[in-house]
C-alpha cells in the first residue's frame, strides 16, 4: 500500500528525523503562542471595556478549548510549507494534520453541544474512517460495506448507507440545534428588537432550520425530491380537511405578529367583556391572556382575527373612567356638579387633558342622576382601583357638604272603602 511504502521509506531516510523535529518545533511554537494569548492578550482585552468582556466570555467559552489544536494546525501548515522547500516526503506532516483536524472538530462539537455523547458518537465512526483513509483502504472498505445490503421493495439499504445516515443525522441535528439556540439567544438579548418582532424571527428561524434538516435527511437516504410535489398535494388535502383549525390558528398567529394589532403586554377584552386581561405570550396555536383574577386563558389565534377584540393599549395607555352618581332632590345642581368634578381633578392619576366632564343625565323617580368622565394616563396600573378611589372621594365630599345620596322611596296611600 502507498501509505506503508511511504512509512518504510520515511523510516529508512533522514526525513523521519527532520519531520519529527519540525513537528516538535511547531507544537512548541503553538504552545507558546497559546500561552501568550491566554496570559497576556485576553486579560488586556478583558480590562479594556465591557464589550471586551463579552467578547472574552464568548472566546473563553468556545475558542479557548480548541485554541491549542487550532494554532497547532496553523504552525504545522507553515512548517510543512517550509519543509517542502527542502524535502519531498512529508507523510508524517500530512497524517498529523488530519488527526489534529479530526480532534479539533470533535472538540468543538463537545464544547458547543455541552454533551460528550454527540462528540463520542461522531468520533466512533469518523476515527476508523480517518485511519482507513490514512492507510489508503477507505474506498475498498466503503465498497465492501455497500455490498452488505438488503432491499425493501425497490429501496436498497446497505450498511454503508446506514452508517452514513447516522453520522449525517448526528451532525445535522447538532448543527441545527446550535444555530437555532444561539440565534434565538442573540435575538432575545437584543433590546432594540421588539418582542413581537423577536417572535416572528424565531418562528422563521425554526421553519428555515427544520426545512434544511428535512431536505438533508431526505437527500441522505436517496429520496427523490420530485415526489415532494405529490406529497405536498396530499399534505394540502390533509390540511384542508383534518388540520384546518390548526392551520388557521397558525396563520392567524403569523398575521397578528406581522400587523402588530395585538402585542405581548397589551390589555385586551374579548367575548363581550367576559375575558379581560394582559397578553403574556404568543404561540403557534394560541395566545395566552392573564386575567386580573389570576386565570390564564389560552385563546385560539383565530379568535383575534374573526371576532371583535378591544385592545385598551393599542395606540396608547390612556383610558376613560365612567362613574354614575345619584343625589337627592333639593340638592344644588351646580354645586353638586362642581364637587363631583373636583374629586376627579384632585385624583393623582387623572389627566388634565382630556378635561374632566360631569353632566346631569336624568331626573329619576327619587333621585337626580349624574355621570362623571375622567381620563387616567396608564391603564396598565388598573381601572377598577382608579374608579374606586374617585368614588370614595365623591362620597366623602358629598357627605361633608350635606348632600344626600337617596335611598329608593315609595309612597303608599291607604284608603278605607
Amino acid at each position: 500500500m502507498k501509505f506503508i511504502d511511504s512509512i518504510e521509506k520515511t523510516i529508512t531516510s533522514p526525513s523521519l528525523y527532520w519531520q519529527s523535529l519540525s513537528l516538535a518545533l511547531c507544537f512548541i511554537a503553538s504552545y507558546f503562542f497559546t500561552s501568550l494569548i491566554k496570559d497576556n492578550i485576553i486579560p488586556k482585552i478583558s480590562a479594556s471595556s465591557n464589550q471586551g468582556n463579552e467578547l472574552i466570555r464568548v472566546f473563553r467559552r468556545y475558542f479557548l478549548p480548541i485554541l491549542f489544536p487550532l494554532t497547532s494546525i496553523f504552525f504545522i501548515i507553515i512548517g510543512l510549507a517550509i519543509y517542502k522547500q527542502f524535502f519531498r516526503e512529508a507523510i508524517i506532516f500530512s497524517t498529523t494534520i488530519k488527526l489534529i483536524a479530526l480532534f479539533l472538530f470533535l472538540r468543538f462539537i463537545r464544547v458547543s453541544a455541552n454533551s460528550t455523547f454527540i462528540a463520542n458518537a461522531v468520533g466512533f465512526f469518523l476515527m476508523p474512517a480517518l485511519l482507513l483513509h490514512i492507510f489508503g483502504i477507505l474506498d475498498p472498505a466503503l465498497e465492501y460495506l455497500d455490498e452488505l445490503s438488503f432491499k425493501i421493495g425497490k429501496v436498497k439499504i446497505s450498511l454503508y448507507l446506514i452508517i452514513k445516515a447516522i453520522i449525517v443525522l448526528i451532525i445535522v441535528f447538532w448543527l441545527s440545534n446550535l444555530i437555532s439556540r444561539k440565534s434565538k439567544s442573540y435575538i432575545d438579548s437584543n433590546k432594540s428588537i421588539k418582542s413581537s418582532t423577536k417572535s416572528i424571527i424565531s418562528k422563521f428561524i425554526d421553519i428555515l432550520v427544520y426545512s434544511i434538516v428535512a431536505i438533508i435527511i431526505l437527500k441522505t437516504f436517496g429520496f427523490d425530491m420530485t415526489t415532494l410535489a405529490v406529497i405536498g398535494g396530499a399534505v394540502g388535502v390533509g390540511i384542508g380537511f383534518g388540520l384546518q383549525k390548526i392551520a388557521s390558528n397558525f396563520i392567524s398567529g403569523i398575521i397578528l405578529l406581522f400587523e402588530k394589532s395585538v402585542e405581548v403586554g397589551d390589555i385586551v377584552e374579548l367575548d363581550n367583556g367576559s375575558i379581560y386581561g394582559t397578553v403574556k405570550h404568543f404561540g403557534g396555536r394560541y395566545t395566552l391572556v392573564e386575567c386580573s383574577d389570576g386565570r390564564e386563558i389560552m385563546i385560539p389565534n383565530e379568535e383575534f382575527i374573526i371576532n371583535k377584540v378591544t385592545n385598551w393599549t393599542y395606540s396608547n395607555n390612556r383610558a376613560r373612567i365612567e362613574i354614575k352618581v345619584s343625589v337627592a332632590y333639593g340638592s344644588d345642581l351646580e354645586k353638586t356638579k362642581n364637587i363631583i368634578a373636583s374629586c376627579a381633578k384632585s385624583y393623582s392619576r387623572c389627566m388634565t387633558y382630556p378635561e374632566v366632564e360631569c353632566y346631569v343625565t336624568d331626573f329619576a323617580e327619587s333621585e337626580i342622576r349624574y355621570v362623571l368622565y375622567f381620563w387616567i394616563n396608564d391603564i396598565t396600573e388598573g381601572r377598577a382601583n382608579a374608579k374606586s378611589d374617585v368614588m370614595n372621594l365623591v362620597y366623602k365630599k358629598l357627605e361633608e357638604n350635606n348632600i344626600k345620596i337617596p335611598l329608593p322611596q315609595r309612597e303608599l296611600t291607604i284608603t278605607n272603602k
